[in-house]
């Protein structure tokens, strides 16, 4: 059995107000999701989902009604990946943790799904200044042109 190096920060409650920075990665890293194009060097590249992605983006349009305290501020469904900055709003109720929110997510794809796609960890970063928020928020928006350029996938030349 390997051993896991924690990632959460430990003592923090991650059920508190916050933003946070969530990635999942499908079992093995397989591309079931997503493909990204370039159709022009001054066009953001296009993400074109395939069936799986299109029932996970189903669910994370969702996620607000399923979990009202939360609002959802950015994602994006790559090839073997999702990138979610979701907030969690304050509240003086106790809200779910992130590990549950995430959780019910991953559960309502496979559900549909019919079967596993997903690694049963996540990984998070909490978003606690305005800065690492931006810079998360960004980062999602820069991924898919980051997904081409490490794939060595030139965009087409300007007409």
């Amino acid at each position: 059995m390997r051993f896991r190096k924690p990632h959460r920060i430990p003592e923090f409650d991650y059920s508190s107000a916050a933003s946070y920075f969530i990635t999942f990665n499908t079992i093995n890293r397989q591309k079931l999701l997503s493909e990204i194009h370039s159709v022009d060097a001054y066009v953001p590249p296009v993400v074109s989902l395939k069936p799986y992605g299109e029932i996970t983006e189903k669910y994370i349009l969702q996620m607000e009604a399923f979990h009202p305290e939360i609002t959802l501020d950015n994602y994006v469904i790559m090839p073997d990946h999702v990138h979610l900055l979701i907030t969690i709003k304050e509240s003086d109720e106790a809200n779910p943790g992130i590990a549950v929110i995430i959780q019910s997510l991953k559960t309502m794809i496979t559900k549909e799904i019919g079967n596993k796609i997903w690694q049963l960890d996540f990984y998070d970063t909490v978003a606690d200044t305005d800065e690492l928020f931006m810079r998360c928020d960004t980062y999602i928006d820069n991924n898919p042109a980051v997904w081409l350029d490490r794939a060595g996938m030139e965009p087409p030349a300007p007409k």
